[in-house]
């Protein structure tokens, strides 16, 4: 297989991951706001539990090629990937707030959805999901 297409296979199923987790986090924020939690509570706790399944999602599937060995590796990689998904709700927020008055609710969600998005693709494919260096295992 052509790296070009291996690259578009894994973006499809980082979207499908992505889409997973999306729904898994809409549906838990829908059940604790029914159950009476503050709204902004239940969005924290809904993205927090949706960063594990889509932390487990992602090292099983989208980057499934990359293992990891140990528990040491694992948590390590589920550290890093913690902070990224932090760094990509900030940054959805900050694009979000830095456009809605221009463009609207809708679009500037959307915006910041797809800026925070590209942000943990590149930080997976580069940092917490990376290819070892050959010999880092050797030690």
């Amino acid at each position: 297989m052509s790296l070009f297409l291996r690259a578009h296979k894994r973006f499809l199923i980082f979207a499908a991951v992505g889409a997973t987790c999306f729904l898994g986090q809409f549906a838990l924020l829908s059940i604790m706001v029914r159950l009476g939690i503050y709204r902004p509570i239940a969005n924290a706790l809904s993205f927090a539990i949706s960063a594990q399944l889509n932390f487990l999602l992602s090292s099983r599937l989208t980057w499934r090629d990359r293992p990891v060995a140990g528990r040491r590796g694992t948590g390590s990689r589920w550290l890093a990937y913690n902070a990224t998904a932090l760094a990509s709700l900030g940054c959805n927020t900050g694009v979000f707030v830095a456009a809605y008055r221009t463009i609207g609710t809708t679009p500037a969600a959307a915006l910041g959805v797809v800026t925070g998005t590209c942000l943990v693709y590149l930080a997976c494919n580069l940092l917490v999901f990376r290819r070892p260096v050959a010999g880092e295992g050797s030690r």
